[in-house]
């Protein structure tokens, strides 16, 4: 039994390629329609619309009945031990994948023989598929003095496990087989997951398609049958087939060996790959295209070189040079850094034009979005760079965490992604050290997570996971941020040195197999030179939700640290006996004073009721969590916040950069949650104008403008944008519109900070500059660009105050016509930024046309229209009344539609809404891969009723003492 692909519309109608609306009324009329031109053209529009509904309908009621058909037909007295996951009983040793694609006709054929180990005896093999069309199957003796063919029952299909199982006549005895499929499947353009079709107009204007792979974590099955999960590694041979000619060349994991011009038949090439080292499922991949590349020589290790290329559409390749110059650097810093050399024959990175995910980590062949490789230093910005440099720097940090050494299973997903988005900044600090990454860590990874870790909805950086939508839904900031700020805590505790060795040896320890979390405290234990006993440390961080706020009190000369969970709603409830670890924590305490500026060390352990920490002399002034290496807040008494803010308003270079952000972080946060009161959070901004530092300001903007949103329905608006504009009104002028190729990277980053919240906040200069660079921009028939850095705000700012109708449609087009994917981005969110709901509206129906917006950068768009006020309902509202189109798009298994919820609805404040959002979750309770992030978004909205009800009138009085009345 088989089940084949049905393909479907993508859904939803848009706007033709080109035919644009030229009045406001056509623009109303438009709203999902083909055509603009005649009535005639309206009504069979909508006809065709109707119809199209209609057959999508029957096509799901279709697929519905053939899935409850496999169901109801499925053998299950033949596989009764068969679970969510696959036997351990039957293991691959080698696939050998035959993979020839149609890119015109968007379908692919392919063969697989899968050496496997049978350990028992049996009568059934099992492993995956998701959408193929298997055609053949054939089980074969293996290595015996007289091979012969096993017969086989029908196949059995289990849909719900994703899995299908090959049933034998006669029992198999333990020993080697050959397991061989041919099947057919579709290369599926509205998915960009498994094995599917991505499209771009090349320098003629035609369209030009590729066939590209995405296989993590559960999509290597939607290619070929196998046994999809990371612990069964296997060695591969592949075997890709393109057109011969026109450009079209093949890409796999390794090098390609072998080329057979005219096979299998006139016209078509095979290419065989050299056959690859051990390694899951998820990490093969496949592409045929028509790129070219650039290449460099790296240094391994004992003086072997090995090349690196970026692979790109040819009229992008000059945008490679930069990426290529990054990748060699970064590979080279790891292969020192571990003292393991990187163990393929090549590495190559390929630019795709539609991919789902920022990157994918493919050994040997690391796919990227365009926008996240390509860069071009006089068309992008600064912050660009950095964007290239740390997804470079994180996908390669995979080739050891997760390709050599993977985790056994997802739940120790941390192993892969936490390292990685630990190390991507480690290791481009130290290609780069004047960047200032370290300092940028804070911001990105460990304040972006404390937003969702002080949750009830968060969930440990180990959890437990059982079905694909949850191994899905695991890919969150969790897994990739509170993993990176844990192992930053680790190293810091145990000294790099130390940290770094211990690595070596995991990664020597485990080459080529799984481990799991447990492997690598046990050898981070054994290295410790304080036999620190890590394991019983690092569990209390990651086998339970949250993270402690660190409360101190002071006696004389003695500091009583006590700890308690944090949590963004103080009212919040929970059990405590639903840890292990009853919510308590085994806290690296580090001090700084004013006598000493190295930090001090000491630790307090989670059974412990406080921490004594006593000086012989007494201290001006002490700072807890030096550096903001430890993940935990810290809260002092009111008379030592005082003692603190006056250091940051007269000496705040006395405190390091990092300090100073944290400071910051915490005053603000713990006064959301009301441990402190707003008024020592609001006094310590006023330092701010003495601060230069791009990173501090970061802060500032991301807590004063979450601020004045929530405030944004208050009598107290107006008083808080007034606020805020005083603040930062000398730095504004300091930093103004005009870029200097004299600048150095903190004072690029921090002109783009401050123009941010000085726009945001309505400082009517910074408005007025950038409306006047819009304008001049937008009627400039030659189309000179405002300077890369300043673009975005140019575009959003000047769109948001002075654009109009006329001034959007002309935005629309180039945004229509242009062909970099970074520019694209920029100018969609400008066009997001008009204020008028009816055109709004249109851009929603005109972005769901891929010709428009490619799928990947959809939710992008649709984001960017919620973050403008004016587009924060009509985007509430809009996927409300389209989530089946969406859902039928991306499938509920899609992470990025799960996330899309809470990304739309995080500044909600009111009852209305709230009660808004549970009807529309109780409308559609199958939230698939959204799960958690629905009750994130439930929990946000009801902190942000709350947040207004207990703290707007503390921060109108705080106002009302602070800001004249103009």
């Amino acid at each position: 039994m088989a089940t084949k692909v049905s393909k479907r519309s993508s859904g939803g109608a848009g706007y033709r390629a080109g035919a644009f609306p030229t009045t406001k009324t056509q623009l109303q009329a438009g709203t999902g329609l083909l055509c603009f031109t005649c009535s005639v053209c309206f009504i069979l529009s909508i006809i065709c619309t109707c119809l199209a509904t209609l057959l999508v309908l029957v096509d799901q009621k279709v697929e519905a009945a053939n899935y409850q058909y496999l169901l109801t037909t499925m053998n299950t007295e033949s596989v009764p031990d068969l679970s969510f996951r696959l036997p351990k009983e039957v293991k691959p040793l080698h696939y050998d994948v035959y993979l020839h694609p149609d890119l015109e006709k968007g379908t692919f054929q392919g063969k697989v023989t899968i050496l496997i180990d049978v350990l028992n005896r049996r009568s059934y093999i099992a492993l995956h598929q998701k959408d193929l069309n298997i055609t053949s199957t054939a089980l074969n003796t293996y290595d015996r003095e007289e091979n012969f063919e096993f017969e086989l029952l029908d196949l059995i299909q289990i849909p719900k496990y994703e899995m299908f199982v090959v049933p034998t006549k006669n029992e198999l005895h333990t020993g080697l087989y050959h397991l061989s499929f041919e099947f057919n499947g579709a290369l599926q353009p509205d998915k960009i997951v498994g094995f599917y079709s991505s499209k771009y107009k090349d320098a003629q204007n035609r369209t030009r398609y590729i066939a590209t792979s995405k296989f993590e974590p559960t999509y290597a099955r939607r290619a070929y049958p196998c046994f999809d999960e990371p612990a069964f590694k296997a060695e591969f041979t592949v075997k890709l087939v393109h057109p011969t000619g026109d450009n079209y060349g093949a890409l796999s994991n390794m090098n390609a060996e072998c080329t057979q011009i005219n096979q299998p038949s006139p016209g078509l090439t095979t290419v065989t790959f050299a056959k690859s080292v051990p390694m899951s499922t998820y990490l093969s991949c496949f592409i045929v295209s028509d790129f070219i590349a650039l290449t460099q020589m790296a240094k391994g290790l004992n003086d072997r070189q090995f090349p690196v290329s970026v692979y790109t559409t040819r009229t992008q390749q000059d945008k490679a040079t930069f990426a290529l110059d990054i990748g060699v650097k970064i590979i080279e810093y790891y292969i020192d850094l571990f003292r393991i050399d990187y163990p393929l024959p090549k590495l190559d990175m390929a630019a795709i034009p539609d991919f789902v995910s920022g990157a994918m980590e493919n050994w040997g062949l690391v796919t990227y979005r365009e926008a996240r490789l390509l860069y071009d230093k006089k068309t992008d910005s600064s912050a660009k760079g950095y964007d290239v440099v740390t997804v470079i720097s994180h996908e390669f940090a995979h080739m050891w965490f997760g390709n050599l050494v993977t985790m056994s299973w997802w739940n120790d997903l941390w192993l892969n992604e936490g390292f990685a988005s630990f190390m991507q900044y480690k290791s481009a600090d130290g290609i780069l050290p004047d960047w200032g990454l370290m300092d940028l860590f804070l911001i990105e990874q460990m304040h972006s997570v404390f937003v969702t870790d002080a949750k009830l909805s968060s969930h440990p950086i180990v959890q437990t996971v059982s079905n694909p939508d949850e191994i899905t839904a695991i890919f969150d900031e969790i897994s990739y941020k509170k993993g990176s700020s844990v192992i930053r805590m680790m190293e810091n505790f145990i000294k790099p040195e130390v940290f770094y060795g211990a690595i070596s040896s995991y990664l020597n320890k485990f080459i080529y197999h799984n481990a799991e979390t447990a492997d690598l405290f046990k050898i981070l234990q054994e290295s410790s030179p304080d036999s620190l006993n890590v394991t019983a440390i690092m569990d209390t961080w990651t086998r339970q939700t949250g993270f402690p706020v660190v409360n101190v009190k002071k006696s004389g000369n003695k500091y009583v640290l006590t700890q308690k969970r944090f949590l963004a709603n103080p009212d919040a409830h929970f059990d405590s006996s639903e840890s292990e670890y009853g919510y308590k924590w085994t806290i690296p305490i580090t001090y700084i004073t004013n006598n000493t500026s190295k930090p001090t060390l000491v630790w307090f352990d989670k059974d412990a009721k406080d921490l004594v920490i006593e000086f012989k002399e007494p201290v001006n002034w002490i700072k807890f969590n030096a550096d903001e290496v430890g993940y935990y807040r810290v809260n002092y008494e009111p008379t030592e916040w005082d003692i603190l803010y006056n250091i940051l308003r007269h000496q705040h270079k006395t405190l390091s950069v990092s300090d100073r952000v944290h400071f910051l972080e915490d005053v603000f946060s713990l006064a959301s949650a009301s441990e402190l009161d707003y008024g020592i959070a609001m006094n310590m901004t006023a330092y701010l104008k003495q601060e230069k530092h791009a990173i501090p300001w970061s802060v500032a903007t991301s807590k004063l403008t979450a601020i004045d949103t929530l405030l944004s329905s208050t009598i107290s608006s107006s008083k808080f944008k007034k606020y805020v504009r005083d603040l930062v009104n000398d730095v504004y002028h300091e930093v103004g519109w005009h870029v200097s190729d004299t600048d150095d990277r903190i004072s690029l980053k921090l002109r783009t900070t401050v123009l941010r919240l000085a726009c945001s906040v309505e400082h009517a200069k910074c408005l007025k500059e950038a409306g006047e660079i819009f304008k001049n921009w937008i009627q400039d028939p030659r189309d000179i660009r405002p300077h890369p850095d300043i673009r975005d705000l140019v575009y959003y700012y000047g769109m948001h105050h002075a654009g109009d109708e006329a001034m959007w449609r002309i935005m629309l087009k180039k945004f229509t016509v242009e062909t970099d994917s970074t520019e694209k981005l920029k100018l969609m969110r400008g066009l997001a930024a008009i204020r008028s709901t009816w055109i709004l509206n249109i851009f929603i129906t005109v972005a769901t046309d891929e010709n428009y917006v490619r799928a990947q950068d959809f939710f992008s768009c649709l984001i960017a229209i919620s973050d403008n006020p004016v587009g924060t309902p009509i985007v509430w509202d809009w996927v409300r009344s389209n989530w089946e189109f969406l859902v039928n798009r991306y499938t509920l298994n899609d992470r990025y539609l799960g996330s899309l919820i809470p990304s739309i609805t995080k500044m909600f404040a009111t009852e209305t809404k709230l009660n808004e959002m549970e009807s529309f979750f109780a409308r559609y309770p199958d939230a698939g891969a959204g799960a958690m992030n629905r009750a994130k978004a439930l929990e946000t909205v009801s902190n942000n009723i709350k947040w207004l009800a207990k703290n707007s009138r503390n921060l109108e009085s705080w106002l009302n003492s602070h800001v004249q009345n103009n």
